[in-house]
């Protein structure tokens, strides 16, 4: 199962200002390496002025259902508003969790080594390739029809 989120960037936070607002959707008591996404955060900040993750979500994978997060930009993020849905689980709260974000094809080799270093259980990858995690997959299936094929004709039976 997956939770989808939908948070409000530039220019209505900065992109800093929405990586602590990721980082505290994420968090909370018991949180397991909490201080990486600290270190994370000039990276983190460098994708999210790209907006990439408008189109191709950051995915967050450990205890309970998977979190994919959209940045919303420009008047969305006008219109939607600082408000953020809690969490009914802590993602970050087990040994396991890990996550994904898309960026340039350029930038992933230097943002997954400065990563490796800084936030191991975060990667990035091409948000013009589909993750590993299949949610792109899924999002153009969906898109192209594939997910659901609906017979109208039942509908003129009595």
């Amino acid at each position: 199962m997956k939770v989808r989120r939908e948070i409000a960037s530039v220019p209505l936070r900065t992109a800093g200002e929405t990586w602590q607002a990721i980082v505290d959707l994420i968090t909370g008591d018991g949180s397991i390496d909490a201080g990486t996404l600290k270190t994370a955060a000039s990276v983190m900040e460098s994708l999210i002025v790209d907006e990439h993750p408008a189109s191709c979500p950051i995915v967050v994978k450990g205890e309970g259902p998977r979190l994919v997060i959209y940045l919303l930009y420009n008047e969305a993020a006008m219109e939607a508003g600082k408000g953020i849905d809690p969490l009914t689980w802590n993602p970050t709260g087990g040994p396991e969790w890990q996550m994904t974000a898309p960026s340039e094809a350029g930038d992933v080799g230097w943002m997954n080594t400065t990563l490796k270093n800084r936030a191991p259980r975060i990667t990035v990858h091409d948000a013009a390739a589909s993750s590993a995690d299949g949610d792109e997959a899924d999002d153009n299936a969906a898109a192209q029809g594939q997910a659901l094929k609906i017979n109208w004709g039942v509908l003129d039976q009595p």
